[in-house]
This record gives C-alpha cells, sequence and structure tokens, in this order.
C-alpha cells in the first residue's frame, strides 16, 4: 500500500514539473488563438489527471485532508466572489469559460488554479523533510528557470529576423508567419505571444536566478561555475526583457530587483561585514546589478527618458547635436533628439494614437462600469460587452476605435469592472496577506538556507503586480501569482504548513500488505472514467476550435463556401459553444445570397432560414452580447437582399444593439446604410450625420454621405441646390481628413 500511495506521490510531482516546463512553452499554429488558449488547455488537462490522483491516494487512505495555508481564507473568499458574480453575470458562458479564445480568467481557470495550490500543498510539501533533502519548491523553481531559458533561445533569433516560430508554424526560418501587428525584429514575444507577457514572465523570474546564484555561492563558495551559469541566465533574461520594449515589465522589474536587493542586503549585512564569505555574496549581487545597467546602457531600454539620457546611442546623440561641425539645422536636430529611443510600449507599429491614451480612457470606462455595478460587477470576464455600455466617447477618436476590448488593461480595474468590490477586495486580500507574511519573515533574526531565492520569489511578485496594473495576468503568470506563496512558505517557514484540515482527525498508517477493498476500487474506477471523459470532453472542444479558426479564416478570406465544412463540424463536436453557431450563422446567411444569385432558389431559402435560425438562438441565449447581435444584423441585412421584409427586423437588431453600446459609432452608421438600402434616404442621412457626431473624423461615414447626396444631385428636384452643398461639406470633409483621396477630389471637380 506504501509503494502504490509513493507512486502516486511521484505521479503529482511529475505532473507538477511538467506543468510548470511546459506551459510557457505550449503553442498550436491552427487554432483561433495560437498561445494562451493551448496554455489554459493543457492547465485543464493537468489539473485533471492531478485531481484523479489525488482523489485516488484519499480513497486509498480512507481519509479525505487539505494542508492549511496561511492564505486560505484570502483564497476562498476570492473563490466566492467569483461564483457570486458568475451566477449574476450579464453572460454565465463567458464568465464560467472565460472570454473565447484566452479563457483564463473565468471561473473554471481560477478554480484550477486554487486547486493547484491545495494539491500542490497537500500532496509535495513535507514540513518535516530531512535538512538534506531539496525541498521541492526549490526543484520546480528550477524548472521554470529552465522553462525560461528555452522560451528566451526560442525568442531571441526572431530579434535578428530568424523566428523557430515561422519555422515551426510555415516551414521557413525568417518573420515572415506574422503580420504587420506583429513584428519579433522590433518587439519579440517567443512563445508567450505578446512583448508583455513575455516580459512580465522573464521579470518574475529574473531575480530568482540570481537569488539561485547566491543560494549556490553560499553553500560552495570555492566553486564558481554554476554561479556564473546563473548570472549568464540572468543576463539573457534582461537582454530578453529589453527586447520585448515591455514600459510595464521594465519598471516592474527594476522595483522588484531594488526590493530584492533590500531584502538581501538587510539579511545579510553582518556577514557581508564580517567575513570573506559574505564579500563574495555582495560582489555577486553587485556583478548580477552592473550586469543589468551595462544592457541597458550599451543595448537601450523600453523608457525613452532613460534612453535619452542614460544610454550609449543617447549620450552620442546628444554629444553629437553641441559638436559645432556636426550640428545640423536646429529643425533637423530637434526632431533627431526627440526620437531618440521611442520605440517603447506607447508607439503603434502601424502607427496611429499612443497606447497610453488609449489606456487612460479604457480605465475610465472601467471606473463607470464599477459605478453602475459597485458591488458583484458585470461578471467574470464580460469586459469586452459591458465596456460597450459605457465606452467614452473620446475612444472613437483614437486609433483604435473599433478594437473590442476584452480586458481593461489593468488587473485590478478589470476586477473592479467584473467583479466589482468584493472580487477585486478579495484579490487584493491575498496579496496582502503574501506581503505581511512576507515581511514578517524577512524582519526574522533566524536566517534561511534558500533566502536568496524567496527574496527572489518577493521580486518576482512585485514585477508581476506593478506589470499588471498596466495590462492582465495571462496563464503563466496566474500560475505563478497562485503558487509562488506556496515555494515561499515552504523555503522560508514550512512549519506553517503543518496544519491540516481533513477527517477522520487520527488514521493509522496501512501496513504494505494491506489490499484495496472492492468499494474503494470502485470509486476509483469511478472517479478515473470521469477524469476521462474531461479529458475527452477538453479534447474535443480542442478540436472544434481547429475547426472554428479554420473556417473563421476561410470567411476572411471570402472563401465561403470552403469555411462551411469546417464551420459546421465545429458546432457539431461542440454544440454548447455559441461562438461556432454565430460564425456559421453569417456564413450559411452569405452562402444564401451566393445561391440566390445562381438562381438555386430552394437551397438559397434553407440555408437562409438555417441562418436565421442559428443568429436568433444565440441571440436569445446571450442577449447581452453586442457581438452576437451585431452579427445578427449582419444575417438579417444580408438574407433582407431576397427576403425585403426582413429589413424592419435588422433595423430592430441595430436599435437593440445601441441600447447595449450607446456611443458605437459604426453601429449608427450601419442603421443609416440600413435605412438607405430600404430606399429611406432622409433616415440614413440622419443616422449617418448622428454616426458623424460621435466619431467626427469617420471618413467611411463622409464618403457615404457624398455618395447619397451626389444621387439625389442627379436626380434632380427642388433641393438640388441644397444637395449639392450638402454633398460639397462632405467632400470638404473628407478632404480634411484625407487631403489625398482622389476619389473626393474627383467628385468635387464634377460637382463644381
Amino acid at each position: 500500500m506504501h509503494k502504490l500511495i509513493s507512486k502516486i506521490d511521484t505521479s503529482i510531482k511529475i505532473s507538477f514539473y511538467v506543468l510548470f516546463f511546459f506551459v510557457p512553452l505550449l503553442m498550436w499554429p491552427d487554432t483561433y488563438e495560437l498561445f494562451e488558449f493551448n496554455k489554459m488547455w493543457f492547465v485543464f488537462y493537468m489539473s485533471i489527471l492531478i485531481a484523479v490522483l489525488w482523489i485516488a491516494k484519499m480513497v486509498i487512505q480512507k481519509k479525505f485532508e487539505v494542508r492549511r495555508t496561511p492564505l486560505d481564507i484570502p483564497l476562498l473568499l476570492f473563490l466566492l466572489s467569483q461564483i457570486i458574480s458568475t451566477i449574476f453575470s450579464m453572460d454565465p458562458h463567458v464568465s464560467f469559460w472565460g472570454y473565447y479564445s484566452r479563457f483564463n480568467g473565468g471561473l473554471l481557470s481560477t478554480i484550477a488554479y486554487i486547486f493547484l495550490y491545495y494539491a500542490f500543498a497537500t500532496n509535495l510539501i513535507n514540513p518535516d523533510r530531512s535538512e538534506r533533502t531539496k525541498p521541492i519548491s526549490y526543484k520546480l523553481l528550477l524548472t521554470s528557470l529552465f522553462s525560461g531559458l528555452a522560451v528566451v533561445l526560442w525568442g531571441l533569433p526572431s530579434h535578428y529576423g530568424t523566428d523557430p516560430t515561422c519555422l515551426f508554424f510555415r516551414g521557413t526560418f525568417d518573420v515572415s508567419c506574422w503580420t504587420a501587428d506583429f513584428q519579433p525584429t522590433i518587439r519579440i514575444f517567443s512563445t508567450l505571444g505578446q512583448p508583455n507577457w513575455l516580459g512580465t514572465f522573464l521579470a518574475a523570474l529574473l531575480p530568482i536566478a540570481v537569488g539561485f546564484g547566491l543560494t549556490r555561492l553560499a553553500e560552495q563558495p570555492k566553486k564558481l561555475v554554476k554561479p556564473a551559469l546563473f548570472l549568464i541566465l540572468a543576463f539573457l533574461f534582461y537582454l530578453s526583457i529589453t527586447f520585448t520594449r515591455s514600459q510595464s515589465s521594465f519598471v516592474g522589474f527594476w522595483i522588484g530587483a531594488f526590493v530584492f536587493v533590500v531584502m538581501l542586503l538587510y539579511k545579510n549585512l553582518s556577514s557581508i561585514k564580517e567575513n570573506a564569505k559574505g564579500s563574495k555574496f555582495l560582489k555577486y549581487l553587485i556583478i548580477a546589478i552592473l550586469i543589468c545597467a551595462a544592457t541597458s546602457f550599451f543595448i537601450d531600454t523600453p523608457i525613452g527618458f532613460l534612453n535619452q539620457n542614460f544610454t550609449l546611442v543617447g549620450l552620442e546623440a546628444k554629444f553629437a547635436a553641441k559638436t559645432p561641425t556636426t550640428t545640423p539645422p536646429a529643425s533637423e536636430a530637434k526632431k533627431e533628439d526627440d526620437t531618440i529611443g521611442q520605440t517603447n510600449t506607447n508607439i503603434q507599429l502601424g502607427g496611429g494614437s499612443e497606447s497610453s491614451d488609449i489606456r487612460l480612457i479604457v480605465w475610465k470606462g472601467a471606473l463607470e462600469i464599477f459605478k453602475q455595478h459597485p458591488l458583484f460587477g458585470t461578471g467574470v470576464e464580460t469586459y469586452a460587452y459591458a465596456y460597450y455600455q459605457v465606452k467614452p466617447v473620446a475612444h472613437n477618436l483614437t486609433s483604435e476605435w473599433d478594437y473590442l476590448y476584452n480586458k481593461a488593461h489593468n488587473e485590478y480595474l478589470n476586477y473592479l469592472a467584473t467583479t466589482g468590490a468584493f472580487g477585486l477586495g478579495t484579490y487584493l486580500l491575498i496579496i496582502g496577506f503574501f506581503a505581511f507574511y512576507a515581511i514578517k519573515t524577512t524582519f526574522k533574526e533566524e536566517k534561511r538556507d534558500y533566502f536568496p531565492i524567496s527574496a527572489g520569489i518577493i521580486a518576482g511578485y512585485i514585477a508581476i503586480l506593478i506589470s499588471n496594473f498596466f495590462g492582465f495576468s495571462v496563464v503563466v503568470v496566474n500560475l505563478f501569482l497562485f503558487i509562488f506563496p506556496l515555494f515561499f512558505f515552504e523555503l522560508e517557514d514550512a512549519e506553517v504548513l503543518n496544519k491540516t484540515f481533513g477527517f477522520p482527525a487520527k488514521v493509522h498508517s496501512a501496513s504494505d500488505n494491506a489490499v484495496i477493498t472492492p468499494p474503494q476500487s470502485i470509486v476509483i474506477v469511478i472517479v478515473a472514467i470521469l477524469g476521462l471523459y474531461y479529458e475527452v470532453f477538453l479534447f474535443n472542444y480542442w478540436r472544434a476550435d481547429r475547426r472554428y479558426a479554420l473556417g473563421n479564416n476561410l470567411d476572411k478570406v471570402s472563401q465561403y463556401a470552403e469555411a462551411y465544412q469546417p464551420l459546421s463540424d465545429a458546432v457539431k463536436i461542440m454544440p454548447s459553444e455559441d461562438q461556432y453557431k454565430d460564425e456559421l450563422s453569417i456564413n450559411m446567411a452569405t452562402i444564401s445570397l451566393l445561391l440566390a444569385e445562381q438562381k438555386q432558389n430552394d437551397q438559397a431559402i434553407q440555408f437562409g432560414q438555417q441562418a436565421k435560425e442559428l443568429s436568433d438562438g444565440v441571440v436569445a441565449r446571450h442577449p447581452n452580447n453586442v457581438v452576437f447581435l451585431k452579427t445578427r444584423a449582419r444575417v438579417l441585412f444580408a438574407l433582407s437582399e431576397i427576403n425585403p421584409s426582413l429589413m424592419d427586423q435588422a433595423l430592430a437588431t441595430i436599435e437593440q444593439a445601441r441600447k447595449l453600446a450607446p456611443t458605437d459609432a459604426k453601429l449608427v452608421y450601419n442603421e443609416g446604410l440600413f435605412y438607405n438600402q430600404k430606399g429611406d434616404t432622409d433616415s440614413a442621412i440622419k443616422y449617418i450625420n448622428d454616426s458623424i457626431k460621435l466619431k467626427p473624423n469617420y471618413l467611411d461615414a463622409y464618403n457615404s454621405l457624398s455618395v447619397i447626396y451626389a444621387a439625389l444631385v442627379k436626380k434632380g428636384g427642388p433641393r438640388i441646390e441644397e444637395y449639392k452643398a450638402a454633398e460639397k461639406q462632405a467632400l470638404d470633409n473628407i478632404l480634411t481628413i484625407d487631403p489625398k483621396n482622389k476619389n473626393a477630389k474627383d467628385m468635387l471637380k464634377n460637382l463644381q
């Protein structure tokens, strides 16, 4: 019996090793979202496997036991807040699973993270381990460092134009597989998917790498190879953070590093003064800081101000500007100086508004959502739909005016908006409890062998918290946020994990000759079957996503007939996911039009009816989902070309969507187009002008007005001069926004 329990414990341990090593690396080329979706699904897979093993262990031991930790109360309160918010959510399906494509942040993901927290604490941490035995936390952190090394070795070549991801996805060892929005030669992202996510991941690991080097140095002061290897690892991490151009990760790392150094100096001040061993400790720490500083000096940083004043390129530019023989004209010198080091996260790769300005607008929207839903928010992960209701008009004047924001780009405001004061309060409670415990432990006189690593954990944790203030958590970051405290507890004060909750209170250990009884076997088999069922369910969900991704991509390039089958497959594989039905409905509506053009009327009617039924069902189940309402309006508008009576339903759907998104200029504009298609020109002009009030630089709206007025001018009548003046005004507005617009210039000449 003991051997069986030991094998189960080993299996759980291996599962955690696999989890921490592979989560940062996982991606897949043909899923709808290449990175986060696959990482989240792997966490779900491993959670189910660990759950089956843990339950089997409890059944065999005939006891239910969960280890107590200092974070029990805040963790359970946080879980309760997420459950309540999901129950009262504006879209419970989204709140349970998470926003489609990433899924991280939904109730199910929170349950998985908290489950992993207790599975690790209960099954792997042994407060009574031998002093010679390395803690499991030590080994798992080392695993994460190896994973981080693999991530940077995969990502660094992309900075120089050779991306292993493109080789893996497309068979070309370059960066041609990425669109203009993703340029790894400017901002690397490796296997994490976005530069900020990679930066945060490495900012969390870098101080831990230095902590390992210091610990090795303390254990074997004369053997410098391993400490030096950890310094090299730290350098690669820092270089990669620099290449991500992520300001939030950069700032988060340096604030965490400051705390790291202060903690280490406080704990080791006496040994530094008294002996050579302490001197080596201090020298190692100084070398680590100098490596980071030198990297910033010679390569630059994501912060423009630092680049201008504290990097080699910036100083050379300043020196050149002050040298009389090389000074260019004043206007050119000013321009050159202003552009030094401006490749940062505030600059959009394709031009446009600064992300910092947009972020402030989105934050304002998050606060407005909180004011309207102060206690439990709008529902876990519903920001994408809630933001439409309060979206500031100022957002319409940015380059990302028609983007769908599924996060507040501030983890704390996101929790505040979607889970209310209760959700954010309990989230901050977890952080506060851990911070209090960490401070209390640091100020203890007793010195632990692994304190440099523990200090690295605190520094990494701080880096994540600061980075999340300007962004949001992803799968690997949430894994760290939930498990890092346990690592700290085990390394610094494992005795605090001695208490357990469960029953019976006292269990006599079974002998090696004990056998599993038939009832125990039945329970274990049932649990294993349930586990297998949910694993297969997740696998089918993953398969459905791949079919959906293919169909969605084919729709985007107007290959509707080819897209129909994979979208239908996705719906058949996972009929509970309305995201697939939504895309299939617009696909079938478009095919219906194509069939009607080919005089295949019976098939056209059949496809049209099915498209409408699909869309009607989706909207009925998700009445607060603006995206689904927009799709339904498109479906009805398309089908109105076959059945004109559906135009009124299309207009009613637009009105329904506008109630949920009152400042959405595109909705109002489309309503104008719908009325124009219906033949109601006066209403069309009214709604298009209303869209311009929401977005004064709306080029498409002015174009449509010019076309409508041109048609009215051509038709003639008593108001022809009025229409000419209106057309001229629309064309003048077009040229104000786009002075090179040839079509507008030609129309203006013809009008004159």
